[in-house]
């Protein structure tokens, strides 16, 4: 293995036999091998990548498309049953967090048992045990049992534990979404130290924003196979292909994709072209795909990529949607929420008359939502909407982006709170009486 690869994975699969009865098991431990009583399920297929030092790599794909099963492989809890992965270095994996605690034990008790799990002494927990106890951030609860715990609480004592230690290569399986927002920042600080340290990283989750922000690569999974492997934010527009369209509009999605990269010029900046699976599929019209949004971002007054904002700066949030099939009339929306879900302000082209009609395939258009953020101190998330238009009160979804913008909004002196900022005047004066 290469000195700058830090994980090799090659033609990984994984194969589970699934017996329709009990009695099945039986019989086939007295077949020897003669008679097959069980049917095959591939939740792998040939997996083969690779994971350099200093990289992060994203997994993206739907329930079951076999992402849980890699990670755990590679984490070394699950056996292949074709293939092999090498790793040079430390490898720590952030999959069941807890899985090891005692429920009886106080949560003091089960960071020396978790950390003696991960091979630490004694002394080395001792040595980390404040470090441990900040960043859970549960109190006084450290000293109480730990099956009297929230899911929350059991969790980001799990987490904090992991965090204690350097790897060299690090497995997250979705553990990023524990804990309030201080505490998911607490996660991302960890995870940006180790990437400046020049530590390896899996990542998976469903959040394509987060992907995209601290992923430089990705890879797709779909049904146990590699579907796609190069830029994050190219990988994440294929996911989305996948995720809001059937499954044969998807797949004319990827033949298209192939096609076009056989004749476009060569002036991609990635290091490594996307790899896809090539399938034939029928070239009849089907429904389904239509037009996808390609690329967002949120911009300042100066047209420059911003994530941090004052309450009542001007914001731009621009995205680009590729038109496949003609479509009489367009409308682009978007929805800003907070962290819990809370509808803060939404809007579409629709109320300013500003509907494309007429889009033909090829065209790509460009929306422009500018916008005065008059909103409370708080972190948003931007929704991204593409419509057909088909009256003034009805429309159906050509593609929707959840989530993927992510900007702060502070207050050099909060006048409020909640989640708007409104303008108010108080004035405050004795009466004689009333």
């Amino acid at each position: 293995m290469s000195s700058e690869i830090a994980l090799s994975v090659e033609g990984l699969s994984k194969c589970y036999h699934i017996y329709d009865n009990p009695r099945d098991r039986l019989l086939q431990m007295l077949a020897y091998g003669k008679k097959q009583f069980y049917r095959e399920f591939w939740a792998l297929r040939d997996i083969s990548f690779t994971v350099t030092k200093g990289e992060t790599i994203g997994i993206i794909g739907r329930n079951g498309s076999g992402k849980s099963t890699l990670l755990q492989i590679i984490a070394g809890t699950l056996s292949p049953t074709t293939g092999e992965v090498n790793s040079d270095g430390l490898l720590a994996a952030l999959l069941e967090l807890g899985s090891g605690f005692n429920p009886d034990f106080t949560g003091r008790e089960n960071v020396y048992l978790n950390g003696a799990v991960l091979g630490l002494t004694q002394e080395e927990i001792q040595a980390r045990f404040d470090r441990i106890a900040s960043f859970a951030d549960i109190g006084d609860y450290l000293d109480q049992p730990v099956k009297t715990y929230s899911s929350g609480m059991y969790v980001r004592l799990a987490f904090a534990v992991q965090a204690c230690i350097e790897p060299k290569i690090l497995i997250v399986d979705e553990a990023l979404s524990v804990g309030d927002e201080k505490f998911q920042r607490k996660c991302f600080d960890y995870i940006d130290r180790l990437r400046t340290n020049g530590s390896s990283i899996l990542l998976v989750t469903h959040s394509t924003a987060t992907i995209e922000k601290f992923c430089q690569h990705a890879i797709l999974l779909h049904k146990g196979e590699l579907h796609g492997w190069g830029p994050a934010k190219e990988i994440v527009d294929q996911y989305h292909a996948l995720l809001y369209s059937d499954e044969k509009t998807y797949l004319r999605y990827l033949n298209s994709q192939s096609a076009a990269a056989k004749t476009a010029p060569l002036e991609s900046t990635s290091e490594e072209p996307i790899q896809s699976v090539s399938i034939k599929v029928q070239t009849e019209k089907s429904p389904g795909l239509r037009a996808i949004i390609k690329h967002w971002e949120a911009l300042d007054q100066l047209e420059n990529y911003c994530e941090t904002y004052k309450s009542g700066d001007q914001v731009k949030i621009r995205f680009y949607a590729d038109i496949l099939e003609p479509i009489q009339e367009i409308q682009a929306g978007i929805l800003i929420r907070t962290i819990e879900g809370v509808s803060a302000f939404g809007t579409s082209t629709l109320y300013y008359d500003k509907n494309y009609l007429d889009a033909k395939p090829g065209t790509i258009l460009q929306f422009d939502f500018n916008l005065n953020l008059t909103l409370c101190t708080g972190t948003y998330f931007v929704t991204l909407a593409l419509a057909e238009a088909i009256s003034p009160i009805d429309m159906s979804y050509l593609d929707r982006k959840t989530d993927v913008i992510i900007f702060n909004v502070t207050e050099t002196r909060p006048l409020g709170s909640g989640i708007a900022s409104l303008k108010s005047v108080i004035s405050v004066s004795e009466v004689s009486k009333l």
